[in-house]
């Protein structure tokens, strides 16, 4: 087997995180979140299969964020994103070829760069710096 195809195996990773209030920055933000993940998945991997997706629940309104395709880039359904709300977001990375444990810590660098805070798995605050 080529030595480049041993983790071919599809994978998954999922986070919940928030920010208290949206900003006119916010949806740049996160889609930027979503191509660096994606950008890393190509350079891992060789190449980007999978999707990339995240739901941005606020007030009344979910808006989700879909990437499939590097070319094609973000797309935005259900916008636009209202400014000065507090948004629960979830963000997920299913692809192959990349390894579980380092695909959840570029997602999680990420996100908590770019100033949103991110859950662990028992619903607690977790902020990595």
């Amino acid at each position: 087997m080529d030595e480049g195809y041993k983790n071919s195996g599809g994978t998954g990773y999922g986070l919940i995180a928030y920010t208290e209030k949206t900003d006119g920055n916010t949806l740049s933000l996160l889609s930027g979140a979503m191509v660096e993940v994606a950008e890393w998945i190509e350079a891992a991997s060789g190449f980007f299969l999978g999707h990339v997706k995240m739901a941005v629940a606020m007030s009344e309104k979910t808006m989700t964020l879909n990437l499939t395709d590097l070319k094609r880039g973000v797309e935005h359904h259900n916008g636009p994103m209202p400014h000065g709300v507090r948004a629960d977001i979830k963000f997920m990375s299913a692809v192959v070829d990349v390894d579980r444990v380092e695909l959840s810590e570029v997602m999680k660098r990420t996100f908590t760069k770019n100033g949103f805070k991110v859950k662990d798995d028992r619903k607690k605050i977790v902020e990595f710096r």
